[in-house]
């Protein structure tokens, strides 16, 4: 069971607080809560011009958009490590659907100069389609 709340007002507020309070605790299986700033995720139009970027410099180098997209999603945040099932150490380059329209804005301003120096042409990038 997921569930998230932005709190805006006191009336969500009240209405989390009613939720907690029947949720059921069983001892074997703990439950989290994590209260932190809201940040807004990462806009469509941000997501569209970032994949329009990542296809126009793979064709100026001949990857695939999907190379393309994890060389710099990797060069802007680095990589993210994990234990496999063997308890071996794995590293993966993190997912851009969990960034927020900040940090989305790092990644297509370092992807736009990216593309600039090697010479792609700028996307075309038709909204919402």
């Amino acid at each position: 069971m997921n569930k998230r709340w932005v709190l805006r007002s006191e009336e969500v507020r009240d209405k989390c607080q009613n939720y907690l309070s029947e949720v059921v605790l069983e001892k074997e299986k703990p439950m989290e809560v994590v209260i932190r700033r809201y940040k807004k995720n990462r806009s469509l139009e941000q997501n569209d011009m970032f994949h329009g970027w990542c296809g126009a410099i793979a064709e100026a180098t001949g990857h695939t958009k999907a190379e393309i997209k994890d060389i710099l999603v990797e060069t802007v945040f680095g990589v993210e490590e994990y234990l496999n099932l063997n308890g071996e150490v794995r590293s993966r380059v993190r997912s851009t659907s969990d960034l927020n329209t900040n940090e989305m804005s790092d990644l297509i301003e370092r992807t736009i100069q990216v593309g600039s120096e090697l010479g792609a042409s700028p996307p075309e990038i038709s909204y919402g389609t």
